[in-house]
């Protein structure tokens, strides 16, 4: 398997999908994680295009969200970022990739294994949801438009990017999500005021298996990276080579 520069890959890739308010750098401690486990000649080099790493054994690659991308304009929509991602993948040569993601980053990976399942190897998702509860979304649009402008500035995002992101995530239809028979890990906080509708999924995924870490709140890979780490390693260990 090869991308451009035409570098193998003999371990299933992994794309890391980050959240609306945040951006790809949300998952470095996931980058350098995945590349601690590599040799010292197969650590990675950082990629212009998607903002990632690339060890020799393992791909590993963080790209933008459609339509979240500071200075790209365009259309936010579950089925835009789940066909860009396709794209990527298939601009890298990569069949098959193990796809991990946060809140909105989780909800694009779900419609890629709910509408082309035989182009996800597996699924690590937190903050994600199969029906989400329009209370819990209303009060996170309260939460945002309180928040003061300099909160987002460096991710690039204003505070109308995220409320658009909230209705995307509002409108998700994954149809029947107990078809979709990919092994998934999903890590929640114990804390996320979300953690209902995590577990709603956790109990419709066929091959799904639920992580909750105590003291965590809605970002575990950012509040508790090393647990969080270990977590992602044991899965990826079970991850057969592509």
């Amino acid at each position: 398997m090869s991308g451009p520069g035409g570098s193998e890959s003999r371990l299933t890739p992994v794309v890391l999908l980050h959240a609306a308010g945040l951006t790809p750098q949300m998952w470095q401690a996931q980058v350098e994680a995945i590349a601690a486990q590599a040799e010292p000649a197969q650590r990675p080099t950082q990629g212009a295009e998607v903002g990632a790493a690339q060890p020799a054994e393992r791909q590993v690659m963080a790209p933008w969200i459609a339509g979240l991308r500071p200075g790209r304009p365009g259309e936010l929509s579950l089925t835009g970022a789940a066909a860009q991602l396709v794209g990527t993948l298939d601009s890298y040569g990569i069949e098959q990739a193990i796809l991990v993601g946060h809140q909105l980053g989780a909800m694009v990976a779900l419609q890629v294994a709910a509408t082309e399942p035989e182009r996800v190897a597996g699924l690590v998702l937190s903050g994600a949801m199969a029906a989400p509860g329009r209370v819990a979304l209303a009060m996170q649009k309260g939460v945002i438009r309180m928040l003061p402008n300099r909160t987002l500035a460096d991710s690039g995002a204003s505070k109308a990017d995220l409320i658009k992101a909230l209705d995307v995530i509002a409108s998700a239809d994954f149809g029947k999500l107990e078809q979709v028979n990919t092994r998934a890990l999903l890590i929640a906080g114990a804390n996320d005021p979300l953690l209902a509708a995590t577990r709603q999924l956790a109990s419709r995924l066929p091959q799904a298996r639920l992580v909750e870490l105590s003291g965590a709140g809605p970002h575990p890979n950012v509040e508790q990276p090393d647990a969080y780490n270990r977590l992602l390693a044991d899965f990826l260990a079970w991850t057969p080579p592509a």
